[in-house]
């Protein structure tokens, strides 16, 4: 053993012996105690090898934005470090042992601090942390798998995306909800199918983050969600509509005026909320839907709402669109609704707010 290791054990052993003498393993304290003079790129080395004095310490360092720390975590060649990091973010231990936890460490800021060590170019080498993570996922404690499929997600690199669609089949809920997060973050569009393939039997909590990751990945979800809204199960409509509709891509309108004529009225209202956000655009494709459909009174309901938002939002509408809301709203509106939808589009056409092949 070196001086300096000597040193450092002492420096350790006083630490500890600092916390108060009726401290239970694994219990925090309400003082801070000494942090030492010892140089990080010893602390660093000493935390992999699994000393929680040297880990607490190097770790307060970090805390305080000292350039020193970060650059002794990032030119330590060695995983052990990052993944006691990893078991500290997740469990409050290290290297499996209870950790008692100084003040500065205990706070949310702290961890979301410590996770950015994981990020590329914030501390740890990325590959090292990629390997990390990735082994991370696989780890047989959920609070662990948890995290490390956290911190994939924020770093958002489409390379992980096979550990995240595994992960979405964990069993463990939490766990599954952080995959499809990080699912929607990673800009992948293979994991579109593996989304909507998990939609099919999510409960409500995973639902709606499976729906906010496909609009996170926009635009390349399109045509995964164009196919899952022709599914035979309501369920799946709805979310494809409804993600569509957040999307506004221009490949999904003709979709959202067909699902108006959807059998299921909640998947139908979900494609006329989508037509709303379509603005003028929606108006050739909508007023076509009615010259050549049966005017049922759902569609009366939803076409109208359409109509009726749009002229909410452009003024220039409602000499033309008023009528044919109030046609479809009288007595005789399934024979004349087509007549005066096709006039509408007829004169929006000739006015220019629309064009002729809209």
């Amino acid at each position: 053993m070196t001086s300096s290791d000597s040193s450092s054990d002492t420096t350790t052993k006083s630490l500890f012996s600092s916390l108060p003498s009726d401290t239970a393993v694994g219990e925090t304290v309400t003082e801070t105690p000494p942090v030492g003079v010892t140089p990080p790129q010893i602390l660093a080395r000493q935390a992999a090898e699994g000393s929680r004095g040297a880990a607490w310490r190097l770790l307060y360092w970090i805390m305080e934005d000292d350039p020193r720390a970060v650059i002794a975590v990032s030119s330590l060649e060695d995983d052990r470090l990052a993944r006691h990091l990893l078991e500290f973010i997740a469990l409050g231990t290290w290297a499996g042992k209870p950790f008692v936890i100084p003040p500065p460490l205990r706070t949310p800021h702290a961890r979301t601090r410590l996770r950015t060590l994981f990020l590329p170019g914030s501390g740890i080498e990325s590959a090292r942390a990629q390997l990390v993570l990735r082994a991370g996922a696989n780890d047989p404690r959920p609070a662990v798998r948890e995290t490390a499929i956290h911190i994939l997600g924020i770093i958002g690199n489409p390379a992980a995306t096979p550990i995240l669609i595994e992960a979405l089949h964990d069993p463990v809920p939490s766990v599954r909800l952080q995959a499809a997060k990080a699912l929607g973050r990673a800009g992948d569009e293979s994991a579109v199918p593996a989304l909507l393939s998990s939609l099919s039997n999510a409960d409500e909590q995973l639902g709606s983050q499976i729906f906010a990751s496909l609009v996170h990945l926009g635009n390349v979800a399109v045509p995964g969600l164009i196919d899952a809204s022709a599914s035979s199960s309501a369920w799946m409509r709805w979310h494809a509509i409804r993600a569509l509709g957040e999307i506004c891509d221009q490949r999904a309108l003709p979709v959202l005026v067909q699902a108006l004529l959807d059998n299921d009225h909640s998947v139908a209202w979900m494609g006329a909320k989508g037509l709303t956000r379509f603005g003028r655009q929606a108006l050739g494709p909508l007023l076509r839907l009615l010259m050549n459909n049966e005017t049922t009174p759902w569609l009366v309901e939803t076409a109208s709402y359409v109509l009726d938002s749009l002229m909410q939002r452009d003024s220039r509408l409602k000499e033309y669109l008023e009528p044919v809301v109030q046609y479809m709203h009288g007595v005789a509106y399934r024979v004349g609704t087509p007549t005066i939808a096709q006039k509408a589009l007829t004169q929006l056409t000739v006015a220019g707010l629309i064009g002729p092949r809209s």
